[in-house]
C-alpha cells in the first residue's frame, strides 16, 4: 500500500506508484467490460475516495451509493491472526447464502464449506497484503448444471483512529449473475 505520494509500497520508487495507478485502471477496465455497472459504480467511489494511495474507512458514507448497499459486507480484519469478521451483511448477500453472516468469521463453522472457507480467506488475506482491490468471477452450479456466475469485488480500507495504515476492512461487494441463455 502506498503511504505517501511518490513512494510505492515498502518505499519504493514513483514507477511503482505509476504501476499501482496502471493496474488499479486496467481493473476499472475489466469490469467495466466484464462485469456489471454496479461493481464499475463502486470501483469508480472507491478510487475518488483514494488519498496518498489508500482509503479510509471513515470516508466512507453509505449514503453515497444507497443502490448498492443490498449487495455489500464489510468484513473487518481482526489481528493477530489475521481473522476476518463479517461487521454487516447486506440483505441480498444474505438471501443468496441464505442467512445473515454479521458477527461471524471466516473459517467458523457453519458459515461456509472448508472449501469455500479455504478459497475466501485465501482472497482475503491477497487484499490485506497488497493493500489493492481483488475481482473474481466464480461460477456457479445448482443441480450440476452451470446457472451463473458470482462476481466478488473486494475493497480494502483503512482507519485513521487506528493509525497502522494498513488494511483494517474489506468491502466485499457480491452479486448472482445469471447466465444468458440463447
Amino acid at each position: 500500500m502506498i503511504s505517501t505520494p511518490g513512494v510505492g509500497p515498502e518505499g519504493g520508487t514513483v514507477e511503482e506508484v505509476g504501476s499501482v495507478e496502471q493496474v488499479l485502471q486496467e481493473l476499472l477496465a475489466r469490469l467495466e467490460h466484464e462485469s456489471t455497472p454496479q461493481k464499475v459504480q463502486l470501483m469508480r467511489y472507491w478510487l475518488s475516495l483514494r488519498e496518498n494511495g489508500a482509503v479510509d474507512y471513515r470516508r466512507f458514507d453509505p449514503l453515497d451509493i444507497p443502490n448498492l448497499l443490498r449487495d455489500l459486507a464489510v468484513v473487518e480484519v481482526e489481528r493477530p491472526g489475521p481473522r476476518f469478521r463479517f461487521r454487516l451483511y447486506g440483505t441480498r448477500v444474505a438471501d443468496i447464502r441464505g442467512k445473515d453472516l454479521t458477527g461471524q468469521y471466516i473459517g467458523d463453522p457453519d458459515v461456509f464449506p472448508p472449501d469455500l472457507n479455504r478459497i475466501y480467506r485465501q482472497s482475503y488475506v491477497e487484499v490485506l497484503e497488497s493493500g489493492q482491490p481483488v475481482f473474481s468471477i466464480v461460477p456457479y452450479e445448482l443441480e450440476r448444471r452451470s446457472v451463473g456466475n458470482y462476481h466478488r469485488l473486494l475493497l480494502p480500507f483503512t482507519d485513521s483512529q487506528r493509525g497502522a495504515g494498513t488494511c483494517d476492512f474489506i468491502l466485499l461487494s457480491f452479486q448472482s449473475v445469471p447466465l444468458e441463455r440463447n
